[in-house]
């Protein structure tokens, strides 16, 4: 299995403050069946990491998983806030940003958490973004409430060709009950869904089977099958781009 949104590198941003601690939690992901993991530090106004500095502390930190005998592999990515559309297009032809896989097929988008600063034009910029010949993934929608209060924001940015990601916690209902519900209705509304951990710390670190199975109990085997075999698909383009690096 592959997550596409894990904050695991190493004091980098509000993920693991250790390296014992990020080690422990690739422990933690190669016990729940993870083989790969596409680090997603932040990339917003307060921890804004870049391509210049993520993908040394991928391969710094994948030096140490085979010193340690951890069978995981990380991937480059980043979790990129967009709260101004022209600051990101000029950022994003600069080609600064770590997308995911450090190539040009997905990119994990995120949006502030202030309804206030979320951009009026989120919809032309998923296009843009589609034109560029990227997939934006939108992470964990599930958990912003002006996006469950307000649904046709995301029905139009799904629309415009983006891909939604919903964290395994919000489904298990570790993020409270508003959060879980949305994210059934997510999965239930829309084709285009992977699901990620969203990990930060082993406390708030679930892994990935335990939302699959969710998924198989609440929704059927089909349901679950396809989001794995979309993960799947993603995974079998990230890897060569990842090795480009």
């Amino acid at each position: 299995m592959i997550d596409l949104h894990c904050h695991i590198l190493p004091r980098i941003d509000d993920g693991p403050q250790s390296m014992e601690e990020a080690l422990d939690m690739a422990r933690f992901c190669v016990a729940d069946g993870i083989t790969h993991v596409v680090a997603t530090p932040h990339c917003h106004r307060y921890v804004h990491l870049l391509k210049a500095e993520i993908l040394p502390a991928v391969e710094r930190f994948n030096e140490r998983l085979r010193a340690a005998q951890i069978a995981l592999t990380v991937l480059p990515g980043s979790e990129i806030q967009v709260t101004d559309s022209k600051e990101f297009k000029q950022e994003f032809q600069e080609d600064v940003f770590c997308h995911l896989g450090g190539g040009r097929d997905f990119t994990l988008v995120e949006f502030n958490w202030n309804r206030g600063l979320f951009p009026a034009d989120a919809g032309e910029l998923i296009q843009w973004i589609c034109k560029q010949d990227l997939t934006p993934i939108l992470a964990h929608p599930e958990r912003h409430d002006y996006l469950w209060e307000d649904p046709d924001l995301l029905k139009v940015m799904v629309a415009a060709g983006a891909w939604v990601q919903v964290t395994v916690d919000s489904l298990l209902g570790n993020h409270g009950m508003a959060p879980s519900i949305a994210a059934e209705s997510i999965l239930e509304q829309y084709q285009e869904v992977v699901l990620a951990t969203d990990a930060h710390n082993l406390g708030r670190c679930s892994g990935l089977t335990a939302g699959y199975q969710w998924v198989s109990e609440r929704l059927g085997e089909e349901r679950s099958e396809d989001l794995k075999r979309r993960a799947e698909a993603v995974k079998s383009k990230l890897l060569p781009a990842a090795a480009k690096q």
